[in-house]
């Protein structure tokens, strides 16, 4: 299976959000998403969840 790898700062996303969906809870519900999934892979990237050491 291929996969893709691209990066996006969270300022870019957040602009993206900003300027294509109009109304306020799609806002909210995508910038929730994109900031679990960046959680997500910053976790499995340091292997490491919040707050633990390793």
């Amino acid at each position: 299976m291929t996969q893709v790898h691209f990066t996006l700062n969270n300022e870019e996303v957040q602009s993206i959000i900003e300027h294509s969906v109009k109304d306020e809870v799609s806002k909210s519900i995508l910038t929730t998403v994109f900031n679990q999934l960046m959680e997500n892979q910053r976790t499995e990237y340091i292997q490491a969840d919040d707050y633990e050491r390793s």
